[in-house]
């Protein structure tokens, strides 16, 4: 890739002969076009391509969401272009063909927040997630009050993330029950995270699942 800066081409864009130039800011450049794909429709490359629909549909039903507020602060913790840009570097290889989602892997919530110690399910069932926790509050990174959030995929909503009323637990209450909604589903995939209590941090997040019998 080259920069043409002081050139004729200053501020152009498209294909030129075998580059395509394009303009950034204030500046311009030039790259050569990949060479002719020889089979653009082999097993690796069809892979590939499904991985991008699939993190884009999920993203966009985050909008208007806490979801798309935790993305948007941690890409300006990890310094990435937008919140957007954030969940597909962290999430595009979590899907493939035929509606695959990795859905342990994938990664709903992340930031600057800790993540209690020794967090664990201690009974999962159809209607409700109970867990526990080591009260690890110490330093501006684990606060009494930061708030934990559950954001939960159904497997017949599979792209549709929904952050769950307030569970009215802290990080300082060491457990919590949370109830799991009712409704058409089979399978509940659940990701539980910490919020600061201002709603400015977050925290990564730990992943459980529950079917029903």
């Amino acid at each position: 890739m080259a920069t043409l800066n002081d050139s004729v081409l200053q501020g152009a864009s498209g294909k030129i002969g075998g580059y395509v130039t394009y303009t950034v800011g204030n500046k311009t450049y030039a790259r050569k076009l990949a060479d002719t794909i020889s089979n653009p429709r082999s097993e690796g490359q069809t892979t590939q391509r499904s991985k991008l629909p699939g993190a884009q549909t999920m993203y966009r039903a985050t909008r208007g969401s806490m979801l798309e507020k935790v993305y948007t602060l941690v890409a300006r913790e990890e310094e990435r272009r937008s919140g957007y840009h954030w969940f597909l570097h962290a999430n595009m290889n979590m899907f493939g063909p035929n509606d695959y989602i990795d859905y342990p892997r994938l990664v709903l919530s992340d930031g600057s927040l800790q993540l209690p110690f020794g967090m664990k399910a201690t009974a999962i069932h159809a209607d409700k997630l109970e867990l526990e926790w080591l009260d690890n509050t110490s330093t501006v990174t684990a606060q009494a009050t930061d708030q934990l959030t559950v954001a939960a995929i159904f497997d017949n909503e599979p792209y549709q993330p929904v952050v769950l009323d307030d569970t009215g637990f802290c990080r300082s209450n060491g457990k919590a029950i949370v109830p799991v909604p009712e409704g058409t589903w089979t399978t509940a995939h659940l990701y539980c995270f910490f919020a600061a209590q201002d709603g400015k941090r977050y925290s990564p997040c730990m992943y459980f699942s529950t079917s029903k019998s």
